[in-house]
Parts: structure tokens; sequence; C-alpha cells
């Protein structure tokens, strides 16, 4: 099949070739026919250390019906496995995605015996292209959360009335969009865009939220934070942005400028993987540049080729339009706390138990204070009320004394002046007797 395909020039399938000799042997993934978006991605999730992992020890439990699409896990186990050993297929990936491809082989005779010419070949043999971010997310979302969780982080999207009211949705992420407001050659530098992202924004007036709280929309502010930090983190370079005036998805072909590392608070990551894309939104096609966590190199993973890759094509790509970041081991200064913290059930005890000791250490200031409040005003007005006894028994005693002194000098100079006048009253009657006897 893949010879005809070849003699007639049919672009979109890629020779198996063999990977470059090197201490490590990668494998391909044979192209079904524009299935290259698929294989890109399968070969990202097959190079994530944690990720592949996770798949090759998965068991089924048929008496768990939490396992989510089991099938494609399967699948998944069996393709890492034959990757492991030589190029293979992903005709049972396409089953379990229910991806349309029963018709290739019947349009691989029609083509052997009509001798079509390349553009007839590629119309009949070759159904429309998907997207490879939409892809990555579909699989990853139908396997078990405890095998894609590596990928999985939890993201607040927040919004503030002019009042100060909050409102904080929760949810989780597997990709950040990235959105490009570049020209088409002028250099968009992914670390200010990825900052852009966490930037505050006004709604336009059509707009606005509802506040529960103000009973009415108002003015919103809008910004995003991470709660939880994934092990991978996802950008999705969204290079497709749908054009008016031409009334069609048009692609941004400007140049990247792509940090080897991010640091987003505690947490740095190191780029390990771009998902290039060539071509525009109707066709094209994909590859994907990987840096192997066995031997630290680089290679290219083009289908059913495999290749040493060197890392400087990276810059000013422009066909970069999803990178993958690997979390690497935090400080060890903050390692302890970070990996506590990641929990939020804990983020959330924590913060309980905080809330809890404020509020119990308030509650114990406040009714010790009010003890020696209470204390203070007793001692005062007992030492108040002595007081005020004392001085009262003093100027009553004070008072009686004087009372009695100046009654005591009144009665002795009241007696002295009756004994005084009685004594002059004796003697002037007695002169007056004598001056005038009786006749």
């Amino acid at each position: 099949m893949w010879t005809v395909l070849r003699l007639l020039g049919f672009s979109g399938v890629h020779r198996d070739a063999q990977a470059s000799h090197s201490a490590k042997q990668y494998h391909g993934l044979r192209n079904q026919g524009s299935t290259c978006y698929l294989n890109t991605v399968l070969q990202c999730l097959y190079m994530t250390k944690d990720f592949r992992t996770a798949v090759q020890s998965f068991k089924q439990d048929p008496q768990d019906s939490n396992q989510g699409n089991a099938g494609l896990l399967l699948q998944l186990q069996n393709l890492f496995g034959e990757l492991n050993k030589v190029n293979a297929t992903t005709e049972g990936i396409t089953e379990s995605l229910s991806i349309n491809n029963g018709e290739l082989f019947s349009m691989f005779l029609v083509t052997c015996l009509l001798s079509v010419l390349f553009t007839l070949s590629y119309l009949f043999l070759v159904y429309e292209q998907q997207d490879a971010v939409e892809y990555y997310q579909r699989i990853l979302k139908q396997i078990v959360p405890q095998v894609s969780q590596v990928f999985e982080g939890k993201l607040s999207n927040n919004s503030k009335c002019p009042d100060g009211h909050i409102y904080q949705e929760k949810c989780p992420f597997i990709t950040i969009p990235l959105a490009i407001d570049t020209g088409h050659d002028k250099i968009y530098n992914v670390k200010e865009g990825l900052e852009a992202f966490f930037q505050p924004s006004q709604l336009d007036e059509d707009n606005w939220l509802y506040c529960d709280q103000c009973d009415q929309k108002t003015e919103t502010e809008t910004w995003n934070e991470i709660e939880e930090f994934p092990t991978v983190l996802t950008l999705h370079l969204k290079r497709f942005d749908f054009d008016y005036m031409q009334m069609r998805h048009v692609k941004n072909h400007c140049p990247m400028e792509i940090p080897p590392t991010l640091q987003l608070k505690d947490y740095e990551y190191d780029l390990y993987a771009v998902v290039n894309h060539s071509g525009d939104r109707n066709g094209g096609h994909y590859n994907a540049a990987i840096k192997s966590f066995e031997d630290n190199q680089w290679y290219c993973f083009d289908d059913s080729s495999v290749t040493k890759y060197s890392v400087d094509a990276l810059q000013k790509s422009r066909l970069a339009y999803l990178l993958m970041y690997r979390q690497t081991a935090p400080s060890r200064r903050n390692f302890t706390l970070q990996k506590l913290l990641k929990s939020t059930a804990l983020r959330r005890m924590t913060s309980a138990l905080h809330n809890r000791f404020i509020i119990a250490g308030v509650t114990a200031i406040r009714r010790m204070t009010s003890a020696l409040h209470n204390r203070f005003i007793i001692a005062g007005v007992t030492a108040l009320r002595r007081m005020t006894s004392a001085l009262h028994n003093r100027f009553i005693i004070a008072g009686v004394t004087a009372i009695r002194r100046m009654t005591s000098a009144l009665h002795n100079r009241f007696i002295i002046a009756g004994v005084v006048t009685t004594c002059l009253v004796t003697v002037m009657w007695r002169m007056f007797r004598l001056r005038f006897p009786k006749s």
C-alpha cells in the first residue's frame, strides 16, 4: 500500500525510517492517512516519563466503574509496548477514539485499479486532518485521572466588581491557551504571552457579569490564577484566528521566542517537547521535537521517521504550535513545603486551622482583657470606696472634733462672759447704792 502511495507522490505518507544510530533507539508511528496529528500527540505522551510508567503499570479492574475509557488505555499500553521494539501502527487507537479510518483499504484498491493521479488519490485516500491539541486533550480526558493527572492542574477564574466582591470559579485544565496578538513578521515572546494570560483585564460593557451581592451587572475585572501546578505544563500557541474580512480561519506564521525554562512562582519548568505544524487549517503536517528523559538528546518524531534534532532549530520557530514543559525539582529550602501545599485539601485544612487559631487567640485575648478590665474596675471601685470611706470618716471626725472644740471654746467664753457680767453688774449695783443711799 505504502509503496504505491509513494510512487504516486503522496506527501502525507512518510517512509518507515530507522532512527539515527545512537545509544538510544526510538521508533516511529506509521501514518494511516493524514494521522500525523495523532502520531505526534502519541509520541509526546510516550516520551513523558511519568505518563509512560502509569500506562505500562495500569491493570484493568472489571469491578471499577471509574476507569474511564479502559479500552483506549489498554490500546495505549499495547502501543507503548510496541514502540519499545519496532515502528508501530495506531489502528487500535483510532478505533478506540472512533476516528473514521475504515475506508482506507477499499480506497487503496481503487487507487491500484484506476491508477489515478496524485491529486485524486489524495482526495480519496485522506480524510480531513484534525487538530493535534484537540486530540491531545481528548485522549487525556478519556482515560482514568490516576494516569493523566501528571498533565492536569487547577485554574481559578476570578472576577471582581467595583465594590470589591470577588467570585471564583475553579476548574481543572490540561492546556493554557496563549493568544497571539503580534503581526506575522513580528516575534512573539512566549514568556510575555504567559505573563499576559495571568494579568487582570477589564471586560467590555456588553460582557459585564452579574454580581449577586450588588444585584446587578457591573464593571468587571477578571484574572486567572493557578491553584494547583501540574507536573507537565502545556502551552497552546493559538496561531489560528478567525478573519472576519476573509470569513475564514487564518494562521499566524510569526516567529516564536521560546524560553527553555519557565518560572511560575516557586516552580521551575524545563521545555522537553514542541509540536510543530506546517501548512494551514485545512491541511498541513505535524511533527514533534522531543527531548528524551533517557539520554537528554533531542529527537524529531515525524511519523515513521525518528532522527536527531538540534534544539537551535526552535529559535524563532514559525512552526511551534504546542509547548510542553516538565516541572523540575523545587529548591531544597522549599521542597517539603511545596510538596505539601500541592494538596488542596491540606491547604484548606491549614487555612481552617489557621483561622481557628486566630479566632481562639482573639477570643482568649478578649476574655483575658475583659477579666483584667473587670478586675481593674472592681479594684478601682473598691479602692475608691475605701478611700472615700476613709476620707468620709476623717471628715466626720475632724468635723465633730472641730465642733466640739468650737463649742467648748464658746461655752467657756460664755461662762467667763457671764461671770464677768455678773461681777460688773454687782459692782455697779453696790456703787449705785452707795451713791444713792435709801432716803
